[in-house]
C-alpha cells in the first residue's frame, strides 16, 4: 500500500508540474449553476446522475474493468478531482487512495456515503469489506447521503434533489422485492464467487457467499480443499466471476467440481438492471 501510495505522490507532482492542475478555485458549481461531481466508481455516478438530473454533471474516477482497490488515477484522472465542485466516494476503505484526491483539491466537499451505513467487517480483519452499494438496501442509504451532499452546496437546487432521490428509492425498493421474491425459498443457500464482493447481498437475502479468496488474497491449498469439500457438499455447480479479475483459478475449481464459471459485474453503470441480472443468476444456481 505503501509504494501505491508513492506512485499516487508522483502523479499528483507530475500533474503540478506540468501545469495540469490549476491553483485554488472558486466553486463553479455555485457560479454557473451547474454542479461538477466526480464518483469513484460507476454504480455510485449512477445514484448521482439519478438524484442530480440536469443540474449535475457526473464524471466517473475509476475505469470500466479496473478494480478499485488497486486503482492508480492518471493525471487526466486528477484534472477531473481538480475541477469537481463535490466527490461521491464509497467509503467503508474502498477509496485508499482518498487523502490525495482531498490534497488536489481541498475545497470539493466529500461525500461519505457509506455514513450511516449497517458494515460488516470482512472475513479476518477488523476493516469493514466495503461492497455496500451490491445490495439495494445499502445503496438507499447511499442515495441519501448524496442528496444531502448536493443539496448541501447547491441549496437552490434542494427541492429538486429530494423529489429526485424518493424516485429513484422507489426503484431501489422494487428492485428489493424483486431480489426477494428471486431469492427466497430456493433449495440451496450458498454461493460460490472467486472474489467475495457479494457481502451485503447475501446478508439482505439470507444467502450465504463462499469465496475463493482467502481474506481478499489467492487462496493456500488447505484452504481451497476445505472450500472444494464444501462446494461439494452442498451441491454447487456454479462460480461467479468478475471482469475486474482473472477467471483462471476459478476455471481450475470449476473443472474440479464439473461446475460453470457465470460472470456477474459488481461495478456495472447500469446498476438497476445489472442487480436483476445478478439475482436471476445467483437464483438459478441455488435451486
Amino acid at each position: 500500500m505503501k509504494v501505491k501510495s508513492c506512485v499516487i505522490l508522483v502523479l499528483l507532482a507530475a500533474a503540478l508540474a506540468g501545469g495540469c492542475l490549476s491553483g485554488p478555485q472558486e466553486q463553479p458549481g455555485a457560479k454557473e449553476g451547474n454542479v461538477h461531481a466526480v464518483a469513484s466508481i460507476a454504480p455510485l455516478a449512477e445514484f448521482t446522475r439519478a438524484v442530480g438530473g440536469e443540474r449535475v454533471n457526473v464524471s466517473v474516477l475509476v475505469p470500466p474493468g479496473v478494480e478499485p482497490h488497486t486503482f492508480e488515477p492518471a493525471p487526466s484522472q486528477i484534472r477531473q478531482v481538480s475541477e469537481a465542485d463535490i466527490f461521491i466516494e464509497n467509503g467503508a476503505g474502498l477509496e485508499f487512495w482518498m487523502d490525495h484526491m482531498i490534497q488536489v483539491n481541498p475545497k470539493m466537499k466529500v461525500v461519505d456515503t457509506s455514513r450511516g451505513a449497517k458494515l460488516i467487517s470482512e472475513e479476518g480483519s477488523d476493516e469493514p469489506d466495503p461492497h455496500l452499494w451490491l445490495s439495494p438496501r445499502s445503496a438507499r442509504i447511499q442515495v441519501e447521503n448524496i442528496c444531502q451532499g448536493l443539496s448541501e452546496i447547491d441549496p437552490e437546487g434542494a427541492e429538486v434533489y429530494l423529489a429526485n432521490r424518493d424516485s429513484y428509492i422507489r426503484e431501489l425498493d422494487r428492485l428489493d422485492a424483486q431480489l426477494n421474491e428471486t431469492l427466497k425459498g430456493q433449495r440451496k443457500r450458498s454461493f460460490l464467487v472467486h472474489h467475495p464482493a457479494w457481502t451485503y447481498l447475501a446478508r439482505d437475502y439470507g444467502l450465504e457467499q463462499i469465496p475463493l479468496m482467502e481474506n481478499e488474497r489467492e487462496p493456500g491449498p488447505r484452504y481451497l480443499a476445505g472450500v472444494i469439500e464444501q462446494a461439494k457438499a452442498i451441491g454447487i455447480d456454479t462460480i461467479f466471476v468478475e471482469p475486474e479479475y482473472n477467471p483462471k483459478a476459478a476455471e481450475v475449481i470449476a473443472r474440479e467440481l464439473n461446475a460453470s464459471v457465470v460472470t456477474i459485474d459488481p461495478l456495472a453503470s447500469d446498476y438497476l438492471n445489472n442487480l436483476r441480472v445478478v439475482g436471476s443468476r445467483i437464483g438459478e444456481s441455488l435451486r
